[in-house]
């Protein structure tokens, strides 16, 4: 099947641009969709009237694209390879794009989650279509300088250039290319063509990572913040029947622990407490219903 084809599809509530104060560009895009109303940009763009929009690409007049994404980073690659996605298509340099994660806004962003495997599944071909459609625009703009076709000009590696040889790069027209309008459709690239997607590219956040650079969830520290530990059934099919707490309530640190369904939560004023009153816990389980596992489903599949 080919995988490049001219996309045609409405980008009211997909794609928005606007030129920024210092020059620039920025492009407003629904990475989910699954965004509230009045969303707004993660930098000081607070009077740009930005509605249903999730994530955004800044292009600078110095050509460095930055792009801010919403949902976290658990070590599945988003953070990379989302980002590549768009590149791919916009057609810049790797090296010339910085990735920023977006604050956490649960009064905007309604899905700033990592779970289920499906990010590049559901995003593939809009991520795609966003890059393409910047990089259409800007080379709408590069040929309107020029006073030429754009169907006479192409891009490469953030580098526009006209029949006659003539060339701009992204910065030289972004803030141009940003009062234009929305193309209606964009042609996407030949997997041959790719330089970025299916090459190895390391982590954004590699030397954050082996540094030791405040990046992970631990790293958040908030006045009077708890810490929980909890103890779920130690297999499938078993549900709790009673519970004894006096040990890990006497714990040092420990204060509190809940039951929330079929698991136990410890609330301690650190990781170890909460861990030592989770182990610290004296629970009776019960089997409910047939245990899950190898054997169970093997039989399960043969049934059909």
């Amino acid at each position: 099947m080919e995988l490049s084809k001219q996309i045609a599809f409405s980008r009211r509530s997909f794609l928005k641009t606007s030129a920024l104060a210092s020059g620039g560009m920025l492009i407003g895009f629904n990475l989910f969709n699954a965004c509230k109303s009045d969303v707004a940009p993660p930098i000081d763009l607070s009077k740009l009237n930005y509605n249903d929009f999730n994530a955004y690409i800044k292009i600078s007049k110095e050509g460095k694209v930055t792009i801010f994404s919403p949902n976290p980073e658990i070590g599945q690659g988003v953070k990379t390879s989302m980002p590549m996605i768009i590149a791919e298509e916009l057609d810049v340099l790797w090296d010339d794009v910085y990735v920023v994660q977006g604050a956490l806004d649960r009064k905007n962003y309604k899905r700033q989650v990592a779970g289920g495997s499906g990010s590049i599944r559901s995003s593939w071909e809009p991520l795609r279509q966003t890059g393409a459609t910047a990089k259409q625009m800007l080379i709408n703009a590069a040929a309107a300088k020029w006073g030429v076709s754009a169907s006479e000009c192409s891009a490469k590696a953030g580098v526009i250039t006209n029949a006659n040889g003539d060339t701009l790069g992204y910065g030289d027209v972004v803030t141009e290319a940003a009062t234009l309008e929305v193309p209606t459709d964009v042609t996407l690239k030949e997997p041959k063509d790719f330089t970025i997607i299916g090459k190895g590219k390391s982590n954004v956040d590699i030397d954050k990572i082996i540094t030791g650079k405040p990046l992970f969830g631990l790293d958040y520290k908030e006045e009077g913040m708890l810490y929980a530990s909890v103890l779920r059934p130690p297999a499938f099919g078993q549900i709790l029947e009673s519970f004894d707490d006096t040990s890990a309530k006497n714990i040092s640190g420990v204060t509190n622990v809940i039951q929330f369904g079929d698991k136990i939560a410890v609330l301690a004023k650190n990781t170890w407490a909460a861990i030592k009153g989770k182990n610290a816990l004296k629970a009776n389980w019960k089997q409910d219903s047939e245990a899950e596992g190898s054997k169970f489903h093997d039989e399960s599949y043969l049934k059909y």
